[in-house]
């Protein structure tokens, strides 16, 4: 009987939403990954791999993070006009793109040592705008508790996806690779949301106002000053591994990489991000409420040192058989796995009570926060190569930094929760 009140909370109820969303897209993912290890090389991964990091290095400032504040009004009027705001922005953002990436496209790829990527740099602004737009719609369905919306499209996004780079690598454009495919998914998802969005939306666009979007953009402007930079340099700490491993071992290394990371952040990204989304939910109205968010993440944290359990360990025990599952060409995907499993862990805590830094306005400590930890992964990377020009010793060193400042901002977001200071009157 607990078992059946357990699964009939609202917070849990909309985590396994999301999950189900989640598991059914990474499935589709994981077994496309079987074949298309086969059909594509390494590099061809490590071109894709390298073109996903760009686009999530370079969407948060695509709408300067404005979507993360369409959740935090009372009133959905001004969530709409949010959402206004963000698409402007966004449009901008990426024609300004499209501009630079037209007159210093040599500059670029000759800099990274990506001269192959030289035509498919094109592509970037596509696809940050897709990205860009998925996440806004993604955040109103947030607010709106249509969660399975939020589900239903990375389903769309991931068989689309998987579908068409089969396609293409069976086809006679195998060296398109897998960005094509990529771009495709991304669209279909972006399609699905916008049908399932629009019939709520279509009440509330009346209230579109410029004068309104400008001063709600005003009063959430902690977001754009301190949160674009949080998430712009967090996404490149992330993606660092990507660019300097591209420049200083390569692309076939690159996409070795790639895919290690593939393999175990899928799984645990299931549970992630889902937990995040309903978290940042739930967090937001309690802390509107003057509710106890302490209680609330203490609750969250035990449902994630449990689920832990059942993701690490086979993730780990799996890592030793990696080349028989991919191929006999991608042997150091099981060892670049073990590395990182260790920093994944810390952040599997960490990660989902993050929207703790913007309900409780604590971006500033976090500008500092994620400044050191960019500097300190570079650092390990680039002292791993310098010294020993040896890609094992540069991410034990990239992992072990991760280790280090997750367990710091855990402890910091646990002590930060007992606060009852409103950020957003």
């Amino acid at each position: 009987m607990q078992l059946f009140s357990f699964l009939k909370k609202e917070f849990v109820k909309n985590v396994l939403t999301l999950i189900t969303g989640s598991t059914l897209s990474q499935v589709v993912i994981y077994a496309s990954i079987l074949i298309l290890t086969r059909l594509f090389s390494t590099e061809l991964f490590g071109i894709y791999t390298l073109f996903s990091s760009v686009t999530l290095i370079l969407k948060p400032l695509a709408t300067l993070q404005y979507e993360f504040a369409i959740v935090l009004p009372k009133k959905d009027k001004d969530a709409i006009n949010l959402v206004g705001f963000s698409f402007i922005i966004l449009t901008i953002y990426c024609f300004l793109l499209l501009v630079i990436i037209f007159f210093f496209n040599e500059n670029i790829t000759t800099f990274f040592n990506i001269t192959k990527l030289v035509n498919l740099i094109y592509l970037l602004p596509l696809s940050v705008f897709l990205f860009g737009s998925v996440s806004i719609f993604d955040f109103w369905n947030n607010r709106t508790n249509m969660f399975k919306n939020i589900s239903k499209g990375l389903i769309t996004k991931s068989a689309v996806m998987s579908t068409s780079q089969l396609a293409t690598g069976f086809s006679s454009f195998n060296s398109l690779g897998l960005i094509p495919g990529m771009l495709l998914g991304q669209f279909m998802q972006l399609l699905f949301l916008i049908k399932a969005s629009t019939k709520l939306m279509q009440k509330l666009t009346k209230e579109l106002s410029l004068k309104r979007m400008f001063f709600l953009a005003k009063k959430y402007k902690d977001i754009p000053v301190f949160n674009t930079i949080i998430n712009l340099t967090n996404n490149l700490s992330n993606e660092l591994p990507v660019l300097l491993i591209t420049k200083y071992f390569g692309l076939a290394n690159s996409g070795i990489y790639g895919l290690a990371v593939k393999f175990t952040r899928a799984p645990i990204g299931i549970f992630q991000q889902s937990i995040n989304q309903v978290f940042f939910n739930k967090a937001s109205k309690t802390y509107n409420e003057q509710g106890n968010l302490h209680d609330l993440v203490i609750k969250t944290v035990k449902h994630l040192l449990f689920i832990s359990s059942f993701l690490f360990i086979p993730l780990f025990a799996i890592s030793f058989f990696l080349d028989i599952i991919f191929g006999e060409n991608w042997s150091d995907v099981g060892l670049f796995s073990r590395i990182i499993i260790p920093w994944l862990f810390f952040a599997f805590l960490s990660n989902p009570i993050s929207p703790l830094i913007l309900i409780l306005n604590k971006q500033k400590t976090m500008v500092v926060y994620d400044t050191f930890l960019l500097l300190f992964r570079f650092l390990a990377l680039f002292l791993g190569y310098y010294f020993y020009d040896n890609i094992v010793i540069s991410l034990i060193l990239f992992s072990g930094v991760g280790m280090l400042f997750n367990i710091l901002i855990f402890i910091y977001l646990l002590k930060t929760s007992k606060e009852k200071k409103i950020a957003y009157s």
